[in-house]
């Protein structure tokens, strides 16, 4: 299935220069991509009927369109739509105060790393020099029932995955849930999003997913976040596809558990994240009772970073693409 139209390349070339899509901007925005890759052309469109039912489609996407884009291209008008639908989440968070308040959810972008549940059956937080932690036993999907008890990732992806498969909802909220199972999905596959390094002095409070560890003049969570800036959206995107051409992907993606794929996440934090070197920084910084100087990261880091990234935002876009296949065919 084409992927993408040449003036939509365009497009990729011209949000890969821009300074203002960071990973979580680039990242989403594949993820989306990917995920449209795998989709048959009746599940795009019902995807969009139900976007235009957003309270902000106005505003946040109609509004928001590059004049480059052609809106009489039907497929190019489908790619930035839902990649900006992907990235929405983000831009709630500089709404307005009321319509911040009414749409930003910090807390359902993460979750506690001894949180566990189902196949994450394994903590996601990384002891130094202290005992692990308690697991903290997640509540069953099944006991979901409202946005009051919504509190990390996996229970934001429980309840957002409700409302948008319930077509007895209002269009508004299946809208809303839209965005945010698109934006989600590719959350939970991000390591850092699923648990922090805990240490006896300097990281008692935790290193707040990598947010307080600094690295070559920017911090480690941050740098995960923009694995894909310096590549691009349009090296990214063939890359991303070429890397799930040599996976071996099971054909039925419609068992969709995102506890696996934070397990998955999990382990890619506790096994290539946190180098040697830096883990060796922080024990000594412990017992010498100091602060953890900013830590260098190696080319070869960098390329296994980049490595990573792009197996997990296109297996975030293909899993998407399964799951819609199967809501939207009941």
């Amino acid at each position: 299935m084409k992927f993408a139209s040449r003036s939509f390349f365009t497009l990729l070339l011209v949000l890969s220069t821009s300074t203002g899509f960071a990973w979580d901007g680039t990242g989403h925005r594949l993820t989306a991509a990917v995920a449209l890759h795998f989709l048959d052309n009746e599940t795009r469109q019902e995807l969009i009927t139900i976007l235009s039912n957003h309270p902000r489609y106005q505003e946040d996407f109609l509004d928001a369109i590059p004049n480059f884009i052609d809106r009489s291209d039907n497929e190019e008008l489908t790619q930035w739509l839902l990649g900006q639908a992907a990235y929405w989440p983000d831009i709630a968070r500089g709404l307005p105060d009321a319509e911040r308040e009414r749409f930003n959810r910090p807390a359902w972008h993460y979750i506690d790393g001894a949180w566990v549940r189902g196949a994450a059956d394994e903590q996601g937080n990384v002891y130094i020099g202290i005992d692990p932690f308690a697991d903290v036993s997640g509540p069953a999907a099944t006991s979901i029932d409202s946005e009051n008890d919504v509190d990390n990732v996996v229970s934001a992806l429980d309840y957002n995955t409700r409302i948008f498969a319930d077509p007895s909802q209002a269009g508004t909220n299946r809208a809303v849930a839209l965005c945010w199972v698109l934006h989600l999905m590719g959350d939970i596959h991000q390591p850092l999003h699923t648990g922090s390094l805990f240490s006896e002095h300097v990281f008692a409070s935790g290193d707040r997913g990598g947010n307080a560890i600094a690295v070559d003049g920017s911090n480690l969570h941050a740098v995960w976040d923009q694995a894909m800036r310096q590549e691009g959206f349009l090296a990214s995107l063939p890359a991303i596809l070429n890397d799930l051409d040599n996976l071996t992907l099971p054909e039925n993606r419609r068992n969709a558990d995102w506890t696996q794929w934070m397990q998955e996440s999990r382990e890619i934090l506790h096994a290539s994240v946190y180098p040697d070197s830096m883990r060796a920084a922080i024990l000594s910084a412990d017992r010498a009772n100091s602060d953890l100087p900013e830590q260098a990261l190696g080319n070869e880091y960098r390329q296994t970073m980049e490595r990573i990234s792009r197996i997990r935002l296109g297996l975030s876009g293909y899993r998407l693409a399964g799951w819609f296949q199967e809501v939207l065919a009941k």
